[in-house]
């Protein structure tokens, strides 16, 4: 049995990105309680941020998963925060935003300077490519490589990732992503990954 805390990225307040009439917060939401019911039915110990649509601030999250992995015995085997992207830039003419449509794919975000974050994050990014979905960056992106550190990853302690499920830019992978059927393959995967990495 693995103890988990999942996140759902954002919440109340906080929509996250927003394309259209979807707001991230609600398919982060979404793919996390799913997550959650399928880690269960596991056997996993699973905990997380939150449940419904509130404002929860990322410091907050970060602090209270460190005190429970310091305070609490088991420690959390692996924490994973789920979220979803955009790619798109504003038009100076007329303001309005407008999308790299082709931008598309899952990856998982990991520190390089954590050989467990980086094996969580290949066990998770193995599991997408065996079940057929579509990946960025070879279904993983250091936080170097991407330029900057992510609170999620560098102020936790536990073996940590941030998951980018796909693009609401792009106009297929949105209705992937709301896609019940889609939705079950990819909590497959990342289940699936995140036992590999605990066993």
């Amino acid at each position: 049995m693995g103890i988990i805390c999942t996140d759902a990225g954002h919440g109340g307040t906080d929509s996250g990105a927003a394309w259209g009439n979807m707001l991230e917060k609600n398919l982060n939401l979404a793919y996390t309680l799913s997550l959650n019911t399928e880690l269960r039915k596991r056997g996993h110990l699973v905990f997380t941020t939150r449940e419904k649509d509130v404002t929860f601030p990322l410091g907050t999250r970060c602090k209270l998963v460190n005190s429970h992995h310091r305070d609490k015995q088991p420690e959390f085997d692996a924490i994973i925060s789920l979220h979803c992207n955009v790619a798109a830039k504003k038009d100076p003419q007329t303001g309005k935003y407008i999308a790299y449509a082709d931008r598309r794919g899952f990856y998982a975000i990991y520190s390089e300077e954590s050989a467990n974050s980086t094996k969580l994050a290949q066990s998770i990014a193995d599991q997408v490519k065996i079940n057929g979905i579509p990946r960025k960056h070879e279904g993983m992106l250091s936080t170097i490589a991407l330029g900057r550190t992510l609170a999620w990853i560098h102020k936790t302690v536990p073996p940590a990732t941030l998951l980018e499920l796909g693009f609401m830019t792009n106009p297929q992978e949105l209705a992937d992503l709301r896609d019940p059927a889609y939705l079950k393959v990819m909590v497959k995967s990342v289940a699936d990954g995140v036992e590999n990495f605990i066993k």
